[in-house]
């Protein structure tokens, strides 16, 4: 092997690498907007919804406060056609919100950090409304019952202890 070869075997070995970089910087950086715009989404989609969610929200709390609703509640909204309405309209928008979570379109840690708590609570506060609808329609707002499931799991796990102090 001659000095030219050796240069041309050198420098093609060093292009070689240099493009195995490029290409595992251009990757991560692929996740890395991937994963921007799938929080961008899940923010926008959650914007999106609130006015519905606190227009039933402010509905249910004025008439009957925060407890669960109860069958006679249930009554009084299956014949109030406007609240009625709107507990099917946000019970809608949770469901598909929940279908875009479950299928892993929208990102899931940021919707629990966003909204966690509030999306447990309305699930226990209508939860017999839901039961009475799966009666008639037994997969109605299923993907919301497990985005729940998952959430209220997360709450219960205790919090890591690492970093806490150990010798006091």
């Amino acid at each position: 092997m001659n000095t030219f070869e050796i240069f041309s075997l050198i420098i093609g070995s060093v292009t070689a690498c240099i493009l195995i970089v490029q290409a595992g910087l251009a990757l991560k950086s692929l996740k890395a907007d991937h994963e921007r715009r799938k929080k961008q989404a899940t923010f926008e989609f959650v914007q999106r919804i609130r006015p519905a969610w606190l227009e039933a929200r402010y509905a249910l709390e004025e008439r009957w406060g925060r407890e669960p609703l109860t069958s006679k509640e249930l009554e009084e909204i299956e014949n109030d056609f406007h609240l009625m309405t709107t507990v099917r309209s946000l019970l809608g928008l949770l469901e598909h919100l929940s279908v875009g979570m479950n299928a892993g379109v929208f990102d899931k840690d940021l919707l629990y950090r966003m909204s966690g708590t509030q999306l447990i609570n309305i699930h226990k506060r209508l939860r017999t409304y839901i039961d009475k609808i799966q009666k008639t329609h037994p997969t109605a707002y299923t993907e919301y019952q497990e985005l729940v499931k998952d959430f209220e799991e997360r709450k219960r796990i205790r919090p890591p202890t690492d970093g806490n102090i150990v010798n006091s």
